[in-house]
């Protein structure tokens, strides 16, 4: 699980250099009214990592 969640910052920090990061905040807000900051958008990711590990170990 806590590989999950260090590959899910991984990804997030590698998709940021290509400002991936700033139109995945601004789609949330567009779709949802849903406004986060990059802080937010790294628990977003990691979150998804480590279920994606929790699921994977199971």
């Amino acid at each position: 699980m806590l590989g999950g969640f260090l590959i899910g910052i991984f990804v997030a920090w590698i998709l940021s250099f290509f400002g991936i990061d700033s139109m995945i905040i601004q789609g949330l807000n567009e779709l949802f009214k849903l406004e986060i900051t990059s802080a937010g958008y790294y628990t977003l990711f990691a979150l998804i990592g480590l279920v994606g590990g929790a699921i994977k170990n199971k």
